[in-house]
């Protein structure tokens, strides 16, 4: 137990000394104090810090952040590689982006600044200028986060005594219009089955494939390109048109992320992700065919989309004006989508070596497929966002009267609160029929037999 002791100097001037032991009995002393208040105030901090196994050390927490974060994040050997590499992009300085973004983060809030010259005020400051920034709550909470556990592993270290990012205030992921967050209620993320159609006949080969599997298999973009040959398990071909068909299964066992700028096979987001999802009849087809034409299709472990390249469309010599004459550069997405669906295959130069990196993809084959689907008619939201593919699976499993445990499973939720949460207005019934049959069992039942109704006369 920490303790105070008065001592005056040779000149008279009154001094103050914290003694104590550190818990493999060595002692330990600090003076210099003026004021016994001060002195006792270190003592509980000394003491706070003993029962917690650490010893607090004053000039420890002249590191800078940048330099704890580090060390914190090189500590964090329980991370997936998905979750250390989003750590490591958030504490990054920041070389490209607008000013004002760059201005914004962590390391220029944070990284220079000794640990215990950060406050709780600059804090709750930093996080009132990325909300008034226009960042999304999710986004302001998950970089808050980071900072807080990094100035947590500084208390347990003993660099500082509190944590100044504990009691600060953040913004609530319920948005303006006063939705709940996580719920998905937004007309935009649901296609119709013809919708899915339009989109799946203006995407080009093989990557209308993937889009169908989008749609019908609910699978995340990062699980699609996780896939493997060996995942599609389809059922034995029937010549019995009276059998029903057994349902093909995709095996869901990894996903792909960017590590160093490198698509690489990783881990599946849960442990609830890694599932295997039935089929449709009409998914197991298109599987069936794409098989056929797949030139590793007898490779269980090469990837079942291969990666691609935009090839540079050839120079034309034309060139679109305005009225004043000024060059017309349309938008990459905007030329792309112009092509006809034979001359958006002759722009793709594919890999099947090699796995399929989303946001190529996404830029160069999904945002032009979309507006192309419209032009012809397919009647889509604009600004579709290709996880509303993942939506609406569920919405057309919901249709189709699939329970939700059920649906949990195959969309690989690990809770079936998850589930009824997210797509909550999916869910809704007017319960007339479960009523009807309630009220069914209350009715007043005709006398059969020796079977005698219970009048109201007749109970005790």
């Amino acid at each position: 137990m920490a303790h105070v002791q008065k001592r005056t100097t040779q000149a008279g001037v009154v001094r103050y000394v914290v003694k104590w032991r550190t818990p493999d009995g060595k002692g330990r002393s600090k003076g210099g104090f003026p004021t016994k208040k001060a002195a006792e105030d270190y003592a509980t901090t000394v003491e706070y810090n003993a029962n917690r196994g650490t010893t607090f050390d004053p000039k420890a927490g002249g590191v800078a952040f940048r330099q704890a974060a580090g060390e914190w994040l090189a500590s964090r050997h329980d991370l997936k590689p998905r979750t250390h590499a989003e750590y490591e992009n958030l504490l990054r300085p920041k070389t490209t982006g607008p000013l004002a973004t760059r201005a914004l983060s962590i390391d220029a809030t944070f990284g220079g600044y000794p640990l215990n010259a950060i406050t709780r005020k600059q804090i709750s400051e930093w996080v009132r200028a990325l909300t008034a920034a226009g960042k999304k709550p999710s986004t302001v909470r998950h970089a808050y986060f980071v900072v807080r556990m990094v100035l947590a592993q500084a208390v347990v270290d003993g660099r500082l005594t509190t944590n100044p990012a504990d009691y600060v205030k953040l913004p609530s992921e319920r948005s303006a219009a006063g939705g709940t967050p996580g719920v998905v209620d937004d007309p935009d993320m649901f296609l119709t089955a013809e919708q899915v159609s339009g989109l799946v006949v203006s995407t080009p080969w093989p990557y209308n494939v993937l889009v169908h599997l989008a749609a019908w298999s609910g699978l995340r973009a990062a699980e699609l390109a996780g896939l493997q040959v060996g995942d599609v398990e389809l059922p034995a071909a029937t010549m019995n048109p009276n059998a029903r068909p057994k349902p093909g299964t995709l095996r869901v066992e990894r996903t792909v992320i960017a590590l160093d700028g490198k698509p690489t096979y990783d881990t599946p987001k849960t442990k609830g992700s890694r599932r295997r999802v039935p089929l449709t009849p009409a998914t197991v087809a298109v599987l069936r065919d794409y098989l056929a034409a797949h030139p590793r299709r007898d490779e269980a472990t090469a990837p079942l989309f291969p990666a691609m390249r935009l090839v540079a469309a050839k120079p034309t010599g034309l060139r679109a004006t305005d009225a004043s004459g000024k060059r017309i550069v349309p938008k990459a997405e905007d030329a792309l989508a112009a092509l006809s669906i034979e001359d958006a295959e002759g722009r793709l130069t594919l890999d099947w070596d090699v796995v399929l990196r989303h946001p190529t993809f996404y830029k160069a084959v999904y945002r032009p497929a979309v507006l192309r689907a419209n032009r012809l008619g397919a009647a889509l939201p604009p600004a579709l966002k290709f996880h509303a593919l993942r939506h609406t699976y569920a919405s057309l499993c919901v249709a189709a009267g699939i329970p939700p445990l059920e649906l949990a499973r195959f969309m690989g939720h690990a809770k079936v609160t998850t589930t009824l949460s997210v797509y909550a207005h999916l869910f809704e019934d007017d319960h007339a029929d479960a009523m009807a049959a309630l009220g069914a069992m209350g009715t007043t039942p005709r006398q059969t037999g020796n079977v005698v109704p219970i009048r109201r006369g007749d109970v005790g």
